[in-house]
């Protein structure tokens, strides 16, 4: 494998890491008293993006084929019965 490409898949899992660990913060302490745990949620899922996108050129995927994978999940994450 191209080291670049190792490189970014690597980062991307440690900022994915990041998300599941700024998620569970404010599942444990809320954003409600204190606002820096809904930052740092916002700072994880945008460098979560900035990764994704950077994969998404790096293996040449197509944009409309992800959008329409995108939409299949929030068109299933509407259900009433997903759970």
């Amino acid at each position: 494998m191209e080291l670049n490409k190792l490189k970014q898949l690597v980062i991307t899992m440690e900022e994915c890491g990041e998300l599941i660990r700024a998620c569970s913060k404010v599942l444990r302490h809320g954003t409600e008293e204190d606002p820096k745990y809904l930052e740092n949620l916002t700072e994880e899922i945008a460098d979560v993006i900035a990764m994704t996108r950077i994969l998404r050129t790096a293996y040449h995927i197509d944009g409309s084929t992800l959008e329409d994978l995108v939409q299949k999940r929030l068109t299933k994450m509407k259900r009433q019965d997903y759970a």
